[in-house]
């Protein structure tokens, strides 16, 4: 085969994929919250429901991962099916109502375990092998946002379905899974029902909540963005010629995925050492460990008007820096 002939078959089967992944790419009618989206911010709750028509949509390499993960998804089932566990229920519906019993949240579990004569709630969930290894625990959920939503989803469930405990597992796409339990936990349940109750009145009258107070890392990657956020006046960029300092942006963009990768291995090995108070490995390396104490207060648990009262107004300059020309 010509090397014209090749380059064109590179061509044609890009363009044909991204056309076949454009091509998956739509919106859904949304009349109620969904269990699986219960955001941090509430007003983007409300455009959820009274704005879907509206939303940003993802691109076609979001929607590449999403079909990866729903294959994910069915290899996890079926090699549970080889391991001897009947997967059953899945896709299970369950909704979620009001103190009026309007149904303000739907939702669904991806299917139950049967087990000793249970039926255990299981939620599968794919990712790449460096966010894998940051989750050990529920407590590694609460770091980010969006891992924060995986947990609302499955006490939603919980609570929904009068059930104690269920189980998230956890894939790396490369073949590694984790197991991780959820209990049933009644406090958090009432905060999120809560939060639903408020917004769902913003839906019913047609009016929105104040924004969250702005988050590059939440704000600049909503769909609703444009609906939210007003258009900050900025004044003209500068263009400044200085090669040592665009050497240094080079070789920082050089060193950020070793950067990722010793955060992840760092985190790997030192769980792995968890509750050891002293272990040898090879010759050359000695590696300690002990428990430590000290008091912080948990501002999660604190009422909203605690908080409101010893909050302020903090002025702090972000710096982003973005890559231009496409390189990776």
């Amino acid at each position: 085969m010509s090397l014209e002939n090749t380059e064109k078959l590179v061509d044609a089967i890009i363009t044909k994929r991204k056309e076949y992944l454009a091509g998956k790419i739509e919106r859904w009618p949304c009349n109620n919250f969904r269990a699986s989206d219960v955001h941090e911010c509430d007003k983007y709750m409300v455009h959820s429901v009274l704005d879907w028509g509206k939303k940003s949509m993802h691109d076609e390499g979001l929607q590449a991962m999403f079909d990866r993960g729903n294959d994910e998804e069915r290899i996890v089932i079926r090699e549970l099916g080889e391991l001897g566990f009947q997967f059953i229920h899945q896709q299970t519906p369950f909704e979620i109502k009001n103190r009026k019993g309007e149904m303000m949240c739907r939702g669904k579990i991806d299917g139950k375990i049967l087990f000793n004569g249970e039926a255990i709630p299981v939620e599968i969930k794919s990712m790449n092998v460096n966010v894998f290894n940051s989750l050990r625990s529920l407590e590694d959920f609460q770091k980010k946002p969006y891992h924060r939503k995986y947990l609302r989803q499955m006490q939603l469930y919980l609570f929904g379905n009068n059930e104690e405990a269920g189980i998230f597992i956890l894939s790396d796409l490369q073949g590694h899974y984790k197991i991780i339990p959820v209990v049933l936990d009644l406090g958090e349940c009432e905060r999120i029902l809560q939060r639903l109750e408020r917004n769902w009145k913003h839906v019913q009258a047609k009016t929105y909540p104040e924004p969250m107070d702005y988050s590059d890392k939440i704000c600049d990657r909503c769909a609703y963005k444009h609906l939210c956020l007003p258009e900050t006046k900025r004044p003209g960029a500068r263009l400044i010629d200085n090669k040592e300092l665009e050497d240094k942006l080079e070789k920082r963009e050089t060193l950020k995925e070793s950067v990722d990768e010793y955060k992840s291995i760092d985190e790997e090995i030192k769980d792995a050492f968890r509750e050891i108070p002293q272990a040898f490995v090879g010759v050359n390396w000695q590696i300690t460990g002990q428990w430590k104490e000290g008091m912080r207060v948990d501002t999660k648990a604190l009422p909203d008007d605690v908080k409101k009262k010893y909050s302020k107004m903090v002025k702090s300059w972000v710096t982003k820096i973005l890559r231009l020309d496409g390189k990776k």
